[in-house]
């Protein structure tokens, strides 16, 4: 990511500020009963063991229930809102109620985000919980994303450990990456981290990638278990590789034109609705994913665990060298203190 990105994010949204978008209040839809109907869009699939779609269906569950039946969410699946900058975008405008965002997404907008998308930041799940429910780490982030996007952050959901898919070979040590063409979302600590694993990284629409792995267009990709199990990739690769090189946090977002036409109760609403349907849903990931990886071995696909990681992180010492200064070293530092290092 170049240095002044952050400068040219700043002018958008000073551009956006300026034009008044988020000025008026959202005229919310109901239904036949005459409940408000709330609108949340995601990337994935419908299916109903797909982590975001349960993350989405676990929101609309408690908002119905904390609310008395006042509010009831709508969940726009499979990108039909567009892909994550594209809701985004809307939230920012106000077009979009809610969505679920991949932490890498926000982190193209609040350099702050990036920070958790440092390669094996995270060793383990609680590691990562405690970090991300600590609000002295998240008032920073939170708050640019409020005041310069236009986006209110409700509470983190699991996306899970991201590993590698492929139709090359294993992967088990840092060298078996060299020359690979990896399909990666884009975003610059992601395509500098698997760079500086030797890989071929190459960028391109998640709803096209599977078109492109099928094809051999690509020779892989890496998704957290439950995307590669839920989006079908066990079907059209032959390897998966349990590389866990980042974790994958998922946020629960709403509009700041949304959140601001809520009155104070309906705002209490939302937030404990956000974070019991984040809890539900990271235990729900926790469990499904040993199972996901057992019907994907019956499915013939070959899967190794990668035992010894310390070649993956001598080779990620220079994105973090890098991109302590673009993301700020004081934040940093203080995510790092936290974590004991």
């Amino acid at each position: 990511m170049k240095r002044g990105l952050s400068a040219g994010i700043g002018i958008i949204c000073a551009a956006i500020l300026l034009s008044g978008c988020q000025t008026e209040k959202k005229q919310f839809m109901t239904d036949s009963t005459g409940t408000k109907v709330i609108q949340i869009g995601h990337v994935n699939s419908s299916k109903e063991d797909d982590q975001y779609q349960v993350l989405a269906l676990y929101f609309g569950e408690e908002l119905r229930k904390v609310s008395g039946g006042k509010f009831t969410v709508d969940i726009l699946t499979d990108s039909i809102l567009g892909g994550e900058r594209d809701m985004i975008e809307g939230m920012k405008m106000g077009t979009v109620d809610a969505a679920l965002i991949t932490n890498f997404s926000f982190g193209t907008f609040v350099p702050e985000f990036q920070t958790f998308d440092l390669p094996y930041l995270f060793t383990e799940r609680e590691e990562a919980y405690r970090i991300l429910d600590d609000e002295a780490v998240m008032e920073i982030p939170k708050k640019k994303l409020y005041e310069n996007c236009f986006i209110k952050f409700l509470a983190w959901g699991e996306g899970g450990f991201r590993s590698v898919m492929n139709n090359a070979k294993a992967i088990e040590t840092v060298d078996d990456f060299k020359g690979l063409k990896i399909r990666l979302p884009e975003t610059s600590i992601y395509l500098d981290a698997f760079k500086a694993f030797g890989s071929n990284p190459t960028t391109m629409a998640f709803s096209e990638t599977y078109t492109a792995v099928q094809q051999r267009t690509v020779d892989g990709l890496e998704l957290p278990i439950s995307s590669f199990y839920s989006m079908g990739y066990g079907e059209v690769c032959s390897c998966l590789s349990l590389t866990e090189h980042f974790y994958s946090p998922a946020a629960i977002a709403v509009s700041r034109q949304t959140w601001e036409s809520l009155s104070d109760e309906e705002k209490v609403w939302f937030q404990t609705a956000a974070i019991e349907a984040g809890k539900r849903q990271r235990e729900f990931v926790k469990d499904i994913e040993e199972q996901f990886i057992e019907n994907m071995k019956e499915m013939g696909v070959n899967v190794n665990s990668v035992s010894d990681k310390t070649g993956f992180i001598q080779a990620s010492e220079p994105v973090y060298q890098a991109y302590r200064d673009i993301i700020g070293a004081a934040y940093v530092d203080m995510v790092f203190q936290k974590l004991g290092r």
